[in-house]
């Protein structure tokens, strides 16, 4: 589905060819977060959540439940390499379970771009 929408100006916004995957921490992930040895044990979920990640996907004509299911454990790992690097504090259990207990996913079939200016890609992230 495509649906453009409108700027400021009325001129319209383009649509990218991609979807949106959201992930939003939650009281599994905090836990985890301040049993790292960085943690602050003072860390609340609303601050937690204050900085998230959108994933741009490949658009995707079938069930978004099972892309996710083939590529959360990149998300997954990038999420807990975002709080802590050191791998040997990571979860043992990464399993599509685990992940789903870690973070509220939500998807974005339309994806508008209303910034100005070209997108670019980090030259770290490929």
């Amino acid at each position: 589905m495509t649906r453009a929408g409108k700027d400021e100006k009325g001129a319209e916004l383009p649509a990218v060819n991609r979807n949106a995957v959201v992930l939003e921490m939650t009281d599994a992930y905090l836990a985890w977060a301040k049993s790292c040895p960085e943690g602050d044990v003072g860390l609340t979920l609303d601050e937690l959540r204050e900085e998230g990640t959108v994933y741009l996907i490949p658009e995707q004509d079938a069930k978004l439940e099972t892309w996710l299911r083939r590529n959360y454990a990149a998300m997954f790992e990038n999420e807990l390499a975002a709080w802590c690097t050191d791998e040997s504090f990571w979860p043992k259990d990464r399993s599509f379970k685990t992940f789903k207990k870690f973070f509220k996913v939500s998807f974005c079939s339309i994806v508008l771009d209303i910034g100005r200016e070209a997108i670019e890609r980090d030259r770290a992230s490929g």
